[in-house]
C-alpha cells in the first residue's frame, strides 16, 4: 500500500501529525496528495489539494535517514533516476529531490546535499474515468493529448484510461519511464508496461515487438517528437500527457508543432479542478 510505504519512511512523530490532520478533516487516506519536507524549514502536506503546514520539522540527520530509506540503501541503483531529480517508489509514489547539482562534462549526473523532498502520491481513482474513456472512443482510434498544470491529474487519467482501453478489447503499451504504473493493477486487462525505458527506446520496442493498438506516454517532452512521428506513420494511435494550461499554449509550443502538423493527436483534452470538482475541456486539432 502506498501510505504504508510512506509511513515506514517518515519519522513517527510527523506521520502521527499527518494522521491527525486527515482525521480532523474527516478525510480518508486517498485525500493525501503530497508530503513536502524541507531541511530545517517549513514542511507541508497537501490534502484534497489544500496546502497545510506541519509543526514537525526535519533536521539534517533526519533528512539523511529519510533519503537512505527512500533509496533502500542502494544509491548506485538509483543513480540515473536521481540525476533526473526524482526516485519512484513501488506503488507509483514519485519522490522529487532538491539539492546541489553535480555536472560531468556539461551533463547533470547527480544531486548531493539534498535539502528537500517532495512525495507526490498517486490518486487511486479517477473521478472522470468514464468521461475520458468516452472521449477516446468517440475519436474512433485517433490519438489524444491530455494536458493540465502539474498536479491536477494527468497521470491518474492516463492510468485509468489504460485500464479502460485494455479492458475493452484493445492492446495497450505504456512506456513508463518513471515507473509510475504498477503491472499488478492491470493483471486482468490487455496492458503491457515497459517500466524504466526511455521514451524513445520504449516506443521503438513497443512498435516493433508488442503490436499494440495504442501506445501511451506520460509527460511528453520535445525530445520524443521525431520518434513519435514515425510511430504515427505506422498507424498506431498515441495517447500522451503534457504540462500546459490551455489548448492555445499547446498549439504555441514549438516542440509539439511537428506532431500537431502530422495529426499525431486528433483530440486535446484539458483537465482543470476547482474546489475538488473536475472539468474536462475537449478541442479538435
Amino acid at each position: 500500500m502506498t501510505l504504508s510505504q510512506i509511513m515506514s519512511i517518515l519519522p513517527t512523530q510527523m506521520w502521527a501529525e499527518i494522521r491527525r490532520i486527515l482525521s480532523c478533516r474527516g478525510s480518508g487516506d486517498d485525500a493525501l496528495n503530497e508530503v513536502r519536507l524541507r531541511r530545517d524549514g517549513l514542511c507541508t502536506v497537501r490534502v484534497n489539494r489544500e496546502n497545510i503546514r506541519l509543526f514537525s520539522r526535519i533536521d539534517r540527520s533526519s533528512l539523511e535517514e529519510i533519503v537512505r530509506r527512500v533509496l533502500g540503501g542502494a544509491l548506485y541503483a538509483h543513480r540515473d533516476s536521481i540525476s533526473s531529480g526524482y526516485v519512484t517508489l513501488d506503488g507509483g509514489v514519485r519522490v522529487g529531490m532538491c539539492g546541489r547539482a553535480s555536472y560531468d562534462g556539461g551533463r547533470l549526473v547527480g544531486i548531493s546535499e539534498i535539502s528537500s523532498l517532495v512525495f507526490r502520491i498517486p490518486t487511486g481513482r479517477c473521478a472522470f474515468s468514464r468521461e475520458i474513456y468516452e472521449i477516446f472512443r468517440s475519436g474512433v482510434g485517433a490519438g489524444m493529448l491530455i494536458y493540465s498544470p502539474p498536479g491536477v491529474g494527468k497521470t491518474t487519467a492516463l492510468r485509468s484510461l489504460a485500464r479502460s482501453i485494455g479492458s475493452g478489447g484493445k492492446s495497450v503499451s505504456v512506456v513508463d519511464e518513471r515507473c509510475e504504473f504498477c503491472p499488478e493493477d492491470y493483471s486482468d486487462c490487455e496492458v503491457d508496461i515497459l517500466r524504466g525505458y526511455r521514451r524513445k527506446e520504449g516506443i521503438e520496442i513497443a512498435t516493433r515487438t508488442l503490436s499494440p493498438d495504442v501506445i501511451m506516454i506520460d509527460e511528453l517532452s520535445g525530445e520524443e517528437c521525431n520518434e513519435l512521428g514515425s510511430v504515427v506513420r505506422c498507424g498506431i494511435p498515441i495517447v500522451a500527457t503534457v504540462h500546459a494550461s490551455s489548448a492555445e499554449e499547446i498549439r504555441a509550443k514549438p516542440s509539439l508543432s511537428p506532431l500537431l502538423s502530422c495529426r499525431a493527436f486528433e483530440t486535446l483534452v484539458g483537465i482543470s479542478c476547482d474546489n475538488g470538482k473536475y472539468t474536462l475541456r475537449t478541442d479538435k486539432i
